[in-house]
Parts: C-alpha cells; structure tokens; sequence
C-alpha cells in the first residue's frame, strides 16, 4: 500500500466532503441580505451559521480521524496486511445504502425545506434519520422527532427570536 492509499481513506473522503458542505452552506449564510437582520436579535442567519459550524467540525473531525491513527498504531492497516476483497461497485453500493440515504435525506432536507418548512421538513429528516439508526417502534420514532422539531423551534423562535420558515403550515399560523 503505498502512501496516498494509505492517506486518502474513505473516512477522509466522507470529512472533506461534510467539510465542503458545510462551507457552501458556511458562504450562503453569509450572503443573507442585510435587510432581514434586525438590530439587537441573533437574525435569521443563526441557524445556519451554528449548522454550518457543527458540521464543518465533523468535517474537520472525520479528516484527523484518530480512530484510524490509532488502529493504525496497532497494526490493523499496516502496510503488506491482506486487504479486503474489493467486490464490485454494486455490492459496495448496496452494502452503504445507510450512507447513500443519509445523504440523499440531508440534501433532500436542504432542497426542500424553503417550500415545506421547518416544522414539517426537520419531522420527516428526523422520521427518516432516526428509522435509518435502527428504531422500530413508530411511537418513539414519531415522538422523538416530532419532540426534536418542537423543543428546536421554541428555542429559535422564543429564546433567539429567530423566525424560521413554516412553509406550508404558514396558513394555519396566521
């Protein structure tokens, strides 16, 4: 294994990628007019900017990975170890499925929640995200979510004065 293979590791991939992300995401927060901002109250810019941070902390996290300094210490990657059999680009695919939707659900997340909202939006991300890390019982899946997206929206909307889009639930609050 020569030193790039041993560098470039899918784990530093998955970080640099969030990284990016989370930087695009990072420069649209940024570009928010100035005439949405009012003096004296955090701003719609607030959510975005924490989201971005937390992300591109992951990011960073992911690139260092000293979970895999450390098997490396211990011999697990060591140079001249019998790789896994690569298999096809199919079974690869299908054996990160989890990953790929994740994915899928945080851009879809990012795409959509203009028109649908936080409220409905943050549900289904949370529906989706916590159905994906094992969760059966669709009473704790609703719950923990529709409790996330509850408790998330209070705090933004009463401790930071911050208004988050309600999309399509905008006629119901009027």
């Amino acid at each position: 294994m020569n030193g790039v293979n041993r560098f470039v590791t899918r784990t530093r991939v998955e970080g640099l990628v969030i990284f990016l992300v989370a930087a695009g995401y990072l420069w649209e927060a940024h570009n928010v007019p100035e005439f949405y901002q009012i003096p004296g109250v955090p701003g719609p810019t607030t959510f975005p900017r924490l989201l971005g941070i937390v992300f591109a902390l992951c990011g960073l996290w992911l690139l260092a990975s000293p979970q895999e300094w450390a098997a490396r210490r211990r011999g697990a990657a060591r140079p001249g170890a019998a790789a896994p059999a690569p298999g096809t680009w199919v079974s690869r695919l299908t054996g990160d499925w989890h990953f790929y939707t994740m994915w899928a659900v945080v851009l879809g997340y990012l795409w959509f929640m203009p028109d649908l909202g936080f409220p409905v939006s943050t549900s289904i991300l949370l529906v989706v995200f916590i159905a994906l890390l094992g969760e059966r019982r669709p009473h704790i899946v609703l719950g923990l979510s529709l409790g996330a997206t509850v408790l998330i929206y209070v705090c933004f909307k009463m401790g930071l004065n911050v208004r988050l889009p309600l999309g399509i639930l905008e006629p119901l609050f009027k």
